[in-house]
């Protein structure tokens, strides 16, 4: 069963300097709620094909590889996981002039089918929504705190 999140945000900062800190994995662990740690398991650090391990803790320690499978520089980032709860990221960058940037968020994860997964999705869709918005919150205040 596929569950979908959605969040938009608008920043006061140029696109460049909003994509480039939401592309330094080094920065992630600050902004995006939940995550414990995350590693790069490649020798490329951005831009497709570059992968992480992370262990992301919503109530229990789930543990991912993701790799970078879309990315177009100021526009668009999409990560997808390799191992773990199938998971696909989103980030969309759009430019408002005026040195501020909208910034879309689109998340993608898959759970167990039957109605077992139907109790889980029902009982997971409003903390992944809630994760969404703090870590909205959190990239907009650490992008405009730079």
């Amino acid at each position: 069963m596929t569950n979908v999140v959605e969040e938009s945000v608008e920043v006061d900062a140029p696109v460049d300097k909003v994509f480039a800190y939401v592309d330094d994995h080094t920065h992630t662990k600050d902004w995006m709620f939940g995550l414990a740690r995350i590693e790069p398991v490649s020798e490329q650090l951005r831009g497709v094909g570059a992968q992480y391990d992370g262990v992301m803790k919503v109530g229990v320690p789930l543990k991912a590889r993701v790799e970078c499978t879309a990315w177009e520089q100021d526009r668009y980032i999409e990560i997808r996981t390799v191992k773990g709860i199938h998971t696909t990221q989103r980030w969309t960058f759009t430019d408002l002039g005026g040195d501020r940037t909208r910034i879309e968020a689109w998340v993608s994860y898959t759970l167990p089918g039957g109605p077992a997964g139907r109790a889980i999705a029902s009982a997971v869709k409003p903390v992944v929504g809630t994760a969404v918005r703090h870590t909205s919150v959190a990239l907009v205040r650490n992008v405009e705190a730079l």
